[in-house]
């Protein structure tokens, strides 16, 4: 028999799988009925950080059965009924573009039903990649479509790797299962928090590719779309740049279009091609930077270091509800490094990433404020037009590929910081004053942001704390479209899905998109 014991809190300086299970007995399940036990959820509290606690839920494989319904915080796990489905018509030919989370979890469904994908890729394959971008960090030569941005996994192969998501989908057990049998920490099934690491990833990635192409897919890396060819309102091919800079012309049935939040080349020519795009809401704003030792102290103190802890995560937000604007942080990388996310000649721009021991001597974290749909020009593409602007800034002022630095003390001054800091960032830093770099109603949001965080968490405004800006890139300025299916709403056979098509906000909900809209498409659910 299988149970569910939840909300079991054990003080974290307590041997942990000891008092779980004498926790599981307390609740009336006899010792030597149980068979296993293996944690299904662990989160931290630690609210009093002087005793700091997990809190667990667990499965129990029991030997003999029981009654749960005398038991307290006991269940019994619901069976999931799965639907069957079938490929519509798999003998379809299916170009997928964009070899991203959504690109990749998309093909993985393609192939599962029979079908038999084109991957496209304008960026490189995983290990070529790794090298682009290493080289760009060292010499500062960039390689436009190949770097932070595009390439194998995508942008959130150099980012920390990052798993949780707000969405609810039957398909995110889907994600994570696939990860680990592809070489992901079994840890992620169970954490809060689940995280990968960039250095774990790439194998991750390229595991799930070699598995695709096992069961039918084909992969053409340093392929980029140019365009696609519209008849009668319905997609019939691609004309593609490939990896011998020729021009080759496809027949197609569809397009999975899972270019990336980046790909400001082919939303113009989407535009141009007529299908219907929409601007949405984005937020703009800097990394702030700390020493680990500060962020693990606010957030654990006298814990801050412990072994069962590892480095501190947080996530803070602030409303002006005069404005309806919000300020946030966004994709937090504890023990972390900020990284140049260039991907347009002479525009450069900041992201942060993380490794999978997340033991770096630095924390670091977006800095975002929310921009509103045309708060910088009405028409579709001013929002993309204001992050090119930041980021061409930026490199006037840098020089070449490199980042603004300014202490928050400084910014909330208004005065330029004339000392050299100590940053994770390897590339060339410049100091300067972002009052006069952003405008001013986002450094005004970001200073009564951090100003009300400091009441509560002092350590997070200090001399220690440095702004390294632009972020410009949390998320795409426009969406691409779609109906209830997936579909484009003025041209069939084309399906933009995930972080690109303005439908997704990180790996896992990324993933869902490319399996949910397979499913929606491609596939039927039979009877039986």
């Amino acid at each position: 028999m299988k149970i569910n014991v939840n909300n079991i809190i054990i003080s974290i300086i307590k041997n942990q799988d000891r008092e779980i299970e004498k926790e599981i007995i307390k609740r009336g399940i006899s010792k030597d009925n149980i068979e296993r036990i293996s944690w299904l959820k662990r989160s931290i509290d630690s609210r009093k950080k002087s005793d700091i606690k997990f809190v667990y839920n667990v499965e129990v494989i029991l030997k003999n059965p029981v009654d749960v319904k005398k038991l307290k915080n006991i269940s019994v796990p619901k069976e999931e009924k799965y639907k069957k489905r079938v490929s519509v018509d798999n003998t379809k030919n299916i170009l997928v573009v964009g070899a991203g989370p959504a690109g990749l979890f998309a093909s993985l469904r393609l192939v599962e039903y029979g079908y038999k994908p084109i991957i496209i890729e304008r960026g490189e394959d995983i290990d070529s990649r790794d090298k682009t971008v290493d080289t760009f960090i060292k010499k500062g030569i960039l390689n436009k479509d190949s770097n932070i941005q595009f390439g194998e996994g995508g942008a959130g192969t150099y980012s920390d790797g990052k798993l949780n998501t707000r969405i609810r989908s039957e398909y995110i057990d889907k994600v994570f299962k696939e990860f680990v049998e592809c070489g992901a920490q079994e840890e992620i099934m169970w954490d809060y928090k689940p995280h990968i690491g960039t250095d774990v990833l790439k194998g991750v990635i390229k595991n799930l590719r070699n598995k695709i192409i096992s069961m039918g897919g084909k992969f053409y890396f340093n392929n980029r779309l140019e365009e696609i060819f519209v008849e009668d309102g319905k997609v019939v091919g691609a004309l593609i740049k490939n990896n011998k800079n020729q021009m080759e012309e496809l027949k197609l049935d569809g397009i999975i279009l899972a270019v990336g939040h980046s790909a400001r080349d082919t939303y113009r020519m989407l535009h141009k091609k007529g299908v219907f795009m929409e601007n949405k809401p984005f937020a703009v704003g800097a990394r702030i930077e700390h020493p680990r030792k500060d962020i693990d102290e606010m957030q654990y103190g006298k814990f801050a270091g412990h072994k069962n802890l590892g480095a501190a995560t947080y996530n803070f937000t602030y409303n002006n509800y005069e404005e309806e604007r919000g300020v946030f942080s966004f994709c937090m990388c504890p023990g972390g490094v900020i990284v140049n996310a260039s991907s347009q000649e002479e525009g450069s721009l900041v992201n942060g990433m993380s490794y999978s021991g997340r033991d770096g001597k630095f924390s670091n974290s977006a800095l975002v404020v929310g921009i509103k749909e045309n708060e910088f020009g009405e028409h579709l593409f001013s929002g993309m037009e204001f992050q090119e602007k930041l980021e061409q800034k930026t490199y006037e002022i840098v020089k070449e590929y490199g980042a603004i630095y300014q202490s928050v003390p400084d910014f909330l001054e208004g005065k330029v910081t004339e000392k050299e800091i100590e940053s994770s960032y390897q590339m060339k830093k410049t100091p300067y004053d972002l009052n006069k770099f952003f405008p001013e109603v986002i450094t005004r949001n970001m200073k009564m942001a951090l100003r009300y965080w400091q009441k509560n968490y002092p350590l997070f405004v200090t001399e220690r704390a440095n702004l390294i800006a632009p972020e410009t890139r949390t998320s795409a300025p426009v969406r691409i479209t779609r109906d209830e299916r997936g579909e484009s709403l003025n041209i069939k056979g084309l399906y933009p899905i995930g972080e690109g098509a303005g439908y997704a906000g990180g790996i896992v909900s990324a993933g869902v998109d490319g399996l949910k809209i397979v499913d929606n498409i491609f596939t039927k659910v039979i009877e039986g």
